[in-house]
């Protein structure tokens, strides 16, 4: 069986490269052949693109002009299309879902990631709603997340006649299966994100080494931030100047006092071993919280104004509540985010994995 999947698979975001990957991984270990379908979504493109020019005279003269004033970004840019070209199984070259109605696969999925999120992809983008695929084959989504738990009344009846096609539906989130479920008769089910469907030892061959340079003898703190919070950088500037530790960060300038080389121009295979590596981690994304819980990383999480909920709904099921530090104020010390009780920990990740790849095997109908 041959598997297409649609999502964020070419955002330049250490989150949405490694679920695609770890979806990707996980189909390949089911015995099916995967593809990430190569569909470039514009407003997703242009969220990580440091030119946005769409004339293209005005982008190629920004072009040289970044390459001479910021040519990080560029080598940034370079450095993704280079990880996508070794870990994915990229499908074609689609910059529309009108170009898409030849792709010749057995199977589609679309996400995990916020494919749902008709705010963040700029109003409904029928390609993330499978609605190049017209005939029998079978369609379903995966963890798919809606950012939030509803969607605009505006948008319900054109989601639901998508939804009416699908074979199998599930989503990331508790607070979301219900605004889906309101759209469709089939059973909503709520399933981890991808990356819950490997384990540990299972990141060992997807990442690369990383050392960073500015380390105290390899030591570092990390600081993954989707959105910036200043209660958030003055706890971490705190805890580095107790610990002497230096604090590694994903932005293109130097944010904190004491600071390792920066990350931006890091790929995501070498971000697993960054964050593995890690002292301790401070995180307000979503996928910060996930991999630290993956790769059992003293941590905690800071919520995100607009996005928490998913942050509460997966520190719930591994029952790491009190890794959620709400106020800054509260923080009485690093021992208090260890994971104290590694091996429950360890069932409720393989108890997710087995859920999510049950998931999988019946919709797809494979390996039952």
């Amino acid at each position: 069986m041959k598997v297409g999947v649609v999502t964020f698979h070419s955002a330049l975001n250490y989150g949405a490269c490694l679920q695609t990957m770890a979806l990707q991984k996980a189909l390949l270990n089911m015995g099916v052949e995967p593809y990430v379908i190569n569909y470039h979504s514009p407003v997703i493109d242009r969220l990580y693109d440091p030119i946005r020019k769409k004339n293209p005279v005005l982008h190629a003269l920004k072009t040289v002009k970044v390459g001479f004033t910021k040519p990080y970004h560029l080598r940034r840019i370079k450095k993704y299309k280079s990880f996508f070209r070794e870990y994915y199984n990229l499908y074609g070259d689609y910059k529309s879902v009108n170009q898409m109605t030849d792709i010749d696969l057995d199977a589609f999925i679309t996400g995990s990631d916020q494919v749902f999120n008709v705010e963040h992809t700029d109003g409904i983008d029928p390609a993330f709603f499978l609605d190049f695929v017209h005939d029998k084959r079978t369609k379903l989504s995966y963890a798919a997340s809606l950012g939030g738990d509803s969607f605009r009344d505006e948008d319900k009846e054109v989601i639901k006649k998508y939804l009416s096609d699908f074979d199998a539906i599930s989503v990331r989130e508790e607070g979301a299966s219900s605004a889906v479920q309101e759209l469709t008769d089939k059973k909503v089910e709520v399933v981890p994100d991808p990356t819950f469907l490997l384990e540990k030892n299972d990141y060992a061959g997807l990442k690369k080494p990383c050392r960073l340079k500015g380390t105290n003898d390899g030591r570092y703190i990390l600081v993954y931030m989707m959105e910036k919070n200043e209660e958030l950088i003055a706890l971490a500037n705190k805890i580095s100047k107790e610990t002497g530790l230096p604090i590694a960060q994903r932005s293109y300038e130097k944010i904190f006092d004491n600071e390792t080389e920066l990350l931006y121009e890091h790929d995501p295979a070498e971000f697993l071993s960054v964050i593995e590596n890690a002292e301790f981690v401070l995180t307000n994304s979503f996928h910060g919280t996930a991999l630290s819980a993956i790769f059992e990383k003293p941590f905690l999480s800071m919520l995100h104004s607009t996005t928490g909920l998913r942050v509460t709904d997966l520190l719930k099921k591994l029952g790491l509540e009190d890794h959620i530090l709400y106020n800054a104020n509260e923080f009485k010390g690093l021992e208090s985010f260890n994971i104290r009780d590694v091996n429950s920990l360890r069932q409720k990740k393989e108890e997710l994995k087995e859920k999510g790849l049950k998931f999988l095997k019946e919709s797809l109908n494979v390996g039952i």
